[in-house]
């Protein structure tokens, strides 16, 4: 078997102070090739093939690495969903197996935490070679980039690269030998032959209507400014003259828990807030309800509202004018008398530049809501993140405090919009090229359960777009023109099926082929009307509960009727309880959890708190139901594309987003389309059974929707 490894060095472009290295951007050159044979113990003979460099007067041909590209039976790169994006763009035929060394180094970590980079790699397994980034990473602080640095540095940092790469394909294989590794290597061949998926959609790109998105963009814009001033109106009213700025963390602490903190340095001390020498979160300290209140009489002063009046030094102006000194002498005598102003005044330091001295009225401040445990801390005061807001609305409604559940609810919504604005508009903004399309980028190897993830450099991340009814995507349009679709295939409830099928448990199995829908019947009680009665929206809400449990989830702290469905959950599905109590059990015995496609996740240090917690419990839930859903997602999107290239069709893949794949269509293919996507997704159990030698035993459903936009969906039958 002849190994070719390969890298790649390119030019790059900044913009908006990010790098865009992608070979859409037409700016983008490729300086130099460099790829070689593997031999026994390294790559012995780096080529090099020079194609645009400020010192290259005749670019090498292509005819050299297009014959190596033909001999090879697999191509060895260190994220090579890079370099193959790059290949294919150039128009070269790839090798039929593609290995991607930082894949092979993602999956032996078994979900831990650890810096895969090719330096990081290399250093880690002892190559021989050595990534010799210090030949170039001065010069890239500089802005300066391959093209310009001087090629024999290109030359050498490149033959380093390949031999590093091939050194570390070795040793994973040999890590890869071991029994205890040998149920990654099919899903590792699956990962290696999903990269080829990924370069296909990112490839083709999705169309983006500028002028629908510059509407959606200004809709944003006038919803924040009017729920920036109802905010601002509430504060006024509960804080009096107090200034507030309500993206800061100790400000809204002011606000929401009526608490000025006194000493940030024994507040974070009390709290144990700060990371330990490996870098890892400290946990807060375990506090009863008593110990909480006198551990926030100790760090915190009580706000009060508060009355302006004008600051007595600066009169007002929030500065102060000092003076130049000059000598004047009078009957013989020297006397220092004040000259003419300083151009620039100075800060009152009285009033701290607001011009204003803000005393209390003696009347109690802010919304008087209480943190419910010591985890609730942050550096600031203490948290008002979107979760932590959820259990403060819950909190505020309980108390029947009207105000505060208006408040933190447009707290949240400005949040929100602050984040569509920023990431997804503002990316789609910037990743967009001039022919309207954009290229998003995916990565296999960022979550430690499996999931694809996207994002980096320009682009923005669109996993975490939210699913339905979020108005941007109204954007993402078809490129064949206005009479053609935006179609969407999305699996129906794929974790609570991977958590029966994994589980097998019987109840959850039987609502399954029956066709109940879970999300209904969460919804059902949530909202306390009957199945048949709830609606879309209300479905879609209600999702994050009945994944709750699935992960181990309480119902601490949720209203009573979410409470009860919560802790009635187990009740139900008792084989899922049972297969949660299996985990804990068997990972506390060898800090394994395998899943059935041989991926592994690896827990060393887990125990048994006093509590009778796990530690690691949510990760150990979780981990094992999102790592094979992500599997199955994958094997649905390798059917997809086999499938759409032997069809020769003209409508292209363009995304994959969480548990659903999406297509730019051609609409008179709109049947071909609908018959591949329900073929390669609901008939995915063909694949895990060949590649895992496992059989699914739960039935899959998808639903197919389509619309002239990928807002404005319409389901088929």
């Amino acid at each position: 078997m002849k190994i070719l490894v390969l890298d790649l060095e390119v030019t790059v472009q900044w913009i908006e102070g990010r790098i865009d290295n992608s070979p859409k951007n037409p700016d983008n050159k490729c300086v130099m090739a460099q790829y070689g044979w593997l031999g026994e113990t390294t790559v012995d003979d780096v080529h090099i093939d020079t194609w645009f460099h400020d010192e290259c007067r005749v670019p090498d041909g292509i005819e050299r690495l297009t014959a190596h590209l033909a001999e090879a039976d697999v191509l060895v790169a260190h994220n090579a969903k890079f370099d193959c994006g790059w290949l294919l763009e150039m128009g070269f035929e790839l090798p039929p197996l593609i290995y991607d060394t930082l894949i092979g180094e993602y999956l032996l970590a078994k979900g831990a935490r650890i810096a895969i980079s090719l330096k990081e790699t290399a250093i880690r397994r002892r190559t021989m070679s050595f990534k010799k980034s210090d030949l170039v990473d001065e010069q890239f602080k500089q802005g300066i980039g391959f093209e310009k640095i001087p090629i024999a540095d290109v030359i050498e940092y490149g033959i380093a690269d390949v031999k590093t790469c091939g050194e570390i394909y070795l040793s994973q294989q040999i890590d890869l030998a071991k029994d205890e590794n040998s149920s990654l290597l099919p899903v590792l061949k699956s990962m290696n032959e999903t990269l080829l998926f990924l370069c296909e959609i990112e490839m083709n790109g999705v169309k983006i209507d500028r002028v629908a998105l510059e509407e959606v963009k200004q809709k944003f814009l006038a919803e924040q400014i009017e729920t920036q001033a109802r905010c601002n109106q509430i504060v006024e009213q509960v804080m009096g003259d107090t200034p507030i700025n309500l993206s800061s963390g100790r400000d809204r602490t002011k606000v929401i828990y009526s608490l000025d903190m006194i000493n940030r340095d024994a507040h974070i001390l009390t709290f144990n807030i700060g990371v330990n020498a490996a870098g890892k979160s400290l946990m807060p300290p375990k506090m009863t309800d008593r110990e909480i209140k006198d551990s926030i009489r100790s760090n915190f002063n009580p706000m009060q509202k508060t009355q302006a009046v004008q600051c007595p030094d600066c009169q007002g102006v929030g500065s102060i004018q000092k003076y130049k000194v000059k000598n004047k002498r009078k009957n013989g005598k020297l006397f220092r008398v004040q000259g003419d102003p300083y151009k620039n005044r100075t800060k009152c330091k009285v009033c701290d530049g607001a011009g204003a001295l803000y005393q209390p009225t003696g009347e109690a401040a802010g919304l008087q809501l209480e943190p419910k445990a010591a985890s609730y801390a942050s550096a600031n005061g203490f948290k008002t993140d979107k979760i932590t807001l959820k259990s403060l609305i819950s909190q505020a409604e309980r108390k029947g405090n009207a105000l505060a559940v208006e408040f933190l609810t447009k707290v949240a919504r400005l949040n929100a919009i602050s984040t569509y604005l920023d990431s997804f508009i503002a990316g789609i903004e910037r990743g967009t090229r001039e022919n309207g399309l954009l290229h998003p980028n995916f990565n296999q190897c960022i979550t430690a359960t499996g999931r694809l993830s996207s994002g980096g450099g320009i682009t923005l991340n669109l996993q975490n777009m939210p699913k339905r009814g979020f108005p941007v995507r109204k954007a993402i349009v078809s490129r064949f023109g206005p009479e053609h679709l935006i179609v969407e295939a999305d699996y129906s409830g794929l974790e609570f099926r991977t958590a029966c099928e994994l589980s097998r448990d019987g109840q959850g199995i039987a609502d399954i082929i029956e066709g109940k829908d879970i999300h209904s019947q969460t919804a059902s009680i949530i909202y306390q009307k009957s199945a048949s009665e709830v609606t879309k929206e209300e479905r879609q809400q209600s999702k994050a509960f009945s994944f709750l449990p699935l992960f181990g989830g309480t119902s601490y702290g949720h209203p009573p009727h979410i409470a009860a469905y919560l802790d009635g959950f187990y009740g139900i599905y008792e084989g899922i309880h049972a297969w949660h109590d299996q985990l804990m059990t068997g990972t506390l015995k060898n800090g394994i959890v395998q899943t059935p496609s041989g991926r592994q996740y690896f827990w060393p240090n887990v125990v048994r708190t006093r509590n009778n917690r796990v530690t690691s419990a949510t990760q150990i839930l979780n981990y094992p139901v999102q790592g094979f859903s992500a599997d199955l997602v994958q094997l649905a999107c390798l059917r997809a594309f086999r499938m759409f290239k032997a069809a020769k069709l003209k409508s292209k893949l363009i995304l994959t987003v969480h548990d659903s794949i999406c297509v730019d269509c051609f609409s008179p293919e709109l049947q071909q389309v609908k018959d591949i996507l329900t073929e390669a997704m609901t008939k995915v159990g063909e694949e895990a059974k060949e590649r895992f030698g496992y059989s699914l035993v739960v039935p899959l459903d998808i639903e197919i929707s389509g619309g002239k936009n990928w807002l404005e969906q319409s389901e088929y039958a």
